[in-house]
């Protein structure tokens, strides 16, 4: 019979260590498999729509994921995710009330909120405001900087403090309130981007805008504040009914300007015309003048008596005669018979410009 410890002859106890140890071995085999997968499966994580992952490989930034869904990174302790959401737009309120309950000062009255700020003319206002921003880089935004939302916080009241206090206190209240929001901004912008390259990275904000809620004067001397803003008021409106009137009264001016140049237009065109019409009337007369001088000077000469005396009897004196002579056929004037023997109508000459001209008047009156 064969020894049970020999090895060349296989036994029910070796078969069954043999089993064993296999068993054994795949027991422990599926155990670290089921380990090891339960420890890989720690390394899967979920981002919604706007979060970014920033992933740590022993302690050291590897990568920023932003890919939206199931995402995955080697388990803790070789990386690690930091979730941080750059999608949603933060806002910082600056001057509120802390409680919902309203503050009272010791007096008993209400106690004023709003940030306290000097103006460049030594005045005092509350301002109430807000920030709006979102996170650029999630990194810079968690590791690059100790408490972030304390240096934005304190970095945008800087900001604000340095624009209102350029300013006067009626620019602040009545006129600047976008260019203190813009410039604020501007500001703002200008010192994170500082910081960023002090500490050698990019900024971790994005600021989207800076909106002044309320301005106002100190409690104590906001009525008298209100009063100056009437004031203003009533200026800006007092100029714009000038402005107004002064249009009103420049459209008419205008107008009148207008019609008077079309009137003188129209005058220069008459004046024009009657000179046209004077001109040929000289060239025609110098035409018969030409031809007949010593008719056509006679001729303008009656014609000149005529015009200058209208309601005047007219008559002709002939030199070397006794009698007149009447002017016949003459518009609006009777013919006037001979006052003296020997003179004749028919037969006298007429007379020259050189002659004497003598005249009476309707009642037989002296000679002129």
């Amino acid at each position: 019979m064969a020894h049970p410890d020999d090895p060349g002859t296989p036994t029910d106890q070796k078969i069954r260590r043999r089993v064993f140890r296999t068993l054994l071995n795949s027991l422990v085999l599926l155990v670290a498999l089921a380990v090891l997968g339960g420890w890989l499966s720690t390394g899967f994580y979920r981002l919604d729509l706007g979060e970014a992952a920033i992933i740590l490989r022993l302690g050291e930034h590897n990568r920023t994921v932003r890919r939206e869904g199931l995402n995955w990174h080697w388990p803790e302790p070789i990386e690690y995710d930091r979730r941080v959401n750059m999608s949603g737009v933060r806002t910082v309120i600056f001057g509120g009330r802390s409680g919902a309950a309203e503050q009272r000062s010791e007096s008993g009255e209400a106690a004023e909120d709003g940030l306290f700020i000097q103006t460049a003319d030594k005045n005092i206002v509350s301002i109430r405001f807000d920030l709006q921003y979102t996170v650029e880089n999630a990194y810079a935004f968690v590791y690059s900087m100790q408490e972030p939302q304390d240096i934005l916080k304190e970095t945008t009241q800087a900001s604000v403090r340095q624009i209102v206090g350029g300013m006067t206190v009626d620019e602040v209240l009545t006129k600047q309130k976008t260019l203190v929001e813009v410039e604020s901004r501007a500001a703002l912008i200008k010192t994170l981007n500082l910081y960023a390259k002090d500490a050698g990275g990019d900024p971790a904000f994005a600021i989207d805008k800076i909106n002044l809620q309320d301005v106002q004067p100190p409690l104590a001397v906001r009525a008298a504040f209100q009063e100056v803003s009437s004031a203003g008021q009533d200026e800006e409106r007092s100029i714009s009914a000038a402005k107004g009137d002064a249009q009103e009264i420049l459209e008419r001016a205008r107008a009148e300007a207008v019609e008077l140049s079309e009137g003188s237009e129209a005058y220069k065109e008459t004046v024009i015309l009657e000179a046209q019409g004077e001109s040929s009337r000289f060239e025609s007369i110098l035409a018969e003048y030409v031809n007949a001088p010593r008719v056509t000077q006679t001729r303008l000469y009656l014609e000149t008596m005529q015009e200058i005396l209208p309601g005047v009897q007219k008559v002709i004196v002939e030199p070397g005669t006794v009698g007149v002579m009447p002017m016949l056929n003459w518009p609006g004037t009777a013919p006037v018979a001979a006052s003296a023997p020997g003179s004749s109508t028919d037969s006298a000459p007429m007379a020259s410009p050189a002659q004497q001209t003598k005249s009476t008047d309707s009642s037989g009156g002296g000679v002129r």
